[in-house]
């Protein structure tokens, strides 16, 4: 086999996998737009009342308005299932930097360290 038979088929099987693993990238943060569309939970900052917001592509979905009152106070929320959370089905909670605060965020109820999907 020549030398440039050789290259043409190491740069074909380049391509061929550079554009697989372009493939199989997107198609994980793909899943991951599509999670975040649709219906969500989202919580009010203040009371810590649950609601469902229907999140739409290209719209800014938090904060959400609170049909109850009016003010724009929800967020959207991340569960813990560590500890006795997991128990009881999950604790909704809302994530420090959505809500501008800093350092880590840790569950009311157990008290772990709850991280972003």
């Amino acid at each position: 086999m020549s030398d440039t038979t050789k290259k043409r088929i190491i740069t074909v099987t380049a391509i061929v996998l550079v554009g697989y693993a372009f493939i199989s990238i997107w198609g994980m943060f793909g899943d991951d737009m599509q999670d975040a569309l649709g219906t969500r939970t989202f919580m009010d900052k203040d009371s810590g009342e649950l609601f469902q917001v229907e999140v739409k592509e290209g719209v800014k979905f938090f904060p959400a308005k609170n049909p109850s009152t009016g003010e724009m106070t929800l967020y959207p929320t991340e569960v813990c299932y560590k500890n006795e959370c997991k128990d009881a089905g999950g604790t909704p909670v809302i994530m420090n930097q959505l809500v501008g605060k800093s350092g880590p965020t840790f569950c009311p109820k157990c008290g772990a360290l709850v991280s972003p999907r």
